[in-house]
């Protein structure tokens, strides 16, 4: 019995700090937060908001994204094209507001998607969400 409390402590110690430090879970490499599928943005989307995110869009993330949001700009991974295509309608659903905020937000490795948090304030953040919400194809 002795023996089996020796290695039990260690592992869930262990199990504990990875708990702890993930804090978000993580979605096909994307790291959100528990909350991410229900939050909504908090800006007023309006023109001025769209304008605002457009030229986030245009200067940060076009040139692997695409001008229209195809997946299809000169940086972008030919063989993720299809999930680099911002303008499908049908993925509305499982990319929210919350959602798309974090996954730029906090970009991942594989597929290679840089983390905005160090570039953006959180309103110019909010204001790039509602700009690739609205590429999506009605």
């Amino acid at each position: 019995m002795r023996r089996v409390t020796m290695w039990v402590a260690p592992v869930a110690l262990w199990v504990f700090v990875l708990v702890m430090v993930a804090g978000a879970h993580s979605q096909g490499g994307w790291t959100l937060p528990p909350t991410a599928q229900t939050e909504k943005s908090p800006i007023t989307v309006n023109d001025a908001a769209l304008a605002a995110g457009k030229k986030i869009f245009t200067s940060k993330c076009e040139r692997c994204h695409g001008k229209a949001g195809k997946g299809d700009g000169p940086d972008g991974d030919p063989d993720h094209m299809m999930d680099m295509d911002l303008t499908v309608a049908a993925r509305a659903v499982r990319n929210p507001d919350g959602v798309v905020f974090y996954k730029f937000w906090n970009g991942r490795e594989n597929p290679k998607m840089p983390a905005m948090k160090d570039d953006l304030s959180k309103e110019q953040a909010w204001a790039l969400v509602a700009y690739v919400q609205s590429l999506r194809a009605k």
